[in-house]
């Protein structure tokens, strides 16, 4: 099986604005104590990836960048990065749906997926006796990550042309084009 250079130049721009997702909760933007938690950017990064080119991103480079983000970001090592390929997996098998559904549908299972991570990943920290998010800290989390997906998602398209492919004039499973 040969790779095109086309692929290998995706994977390698995935990889570079995960590591930058990643870099960004860490960059000291101001000299106040911020009120709010960062949005999981890598997150956004990979949902909105896998619905537009799922083949330039493998499981193993999103489980790398996954890891190293919580290792970074000083997070139970494993949990986030186990939850974040679930829901790259469940985009990945069901990306022909949400691509002719729109970006409303796309937002949806998007916002969804998240939320049954963060409720997860809450349960597995009450469940070992470590220290889970709040309430109001994981909506407010949930809400500033979801409010940065429309925004990445712009960024892709417009900046990074990596778009889903137009199935317009292709012919259908039974051979009729629509």
């Amino acid at each position: 099986m040969i790779i095109s250079p086309r692929l290998w130049l995706l994977r390698a721009l995935y990889f570079a604005l995960g590591l930058l997702c990643i870099a960004y909760p860490l960059l000291p933007l101001q000299f106040t104590p911020d009120r709010f938690t960062a949005p999981d950017l890598i997150y956004v990064l990979t949902v909105a990836w896998v619905i537009r080119a799922p083949e330039s991103a493998p499981f193993v480079l999103i489980a790398g960048l996954a890891l190293l983000s919580d290792a970074v970001l000083m997070r139970p090592v494993g949990l986030w990065a186990m939850l974040l390929l679930g829901a790259s997996e469940v985009v990945r098998f069901s990306y022909m749906a949400v691509r002719e559904r729109g970006i409303l549908a796309e937002f949806a299972l998007a916002a969804g997926l998240f939320v049954a991570m963060l409720i997860i990943q809450n349960f597995f920290l009450w469940l070992s006796f470590s220290q889970s998010l709040e309430f109001t800290s994981m909506v407010q989390f949930a809400m500033l990550t979801l409010l940065c997906y429309p925004a990445m998602v712009a960024f892709l398209n417009y900046i990074v042309r990596v778009r889903k492919p137009d199935h317009s004039n292709r012919p259908d499973r039974l051979g009729k084009i629509k």
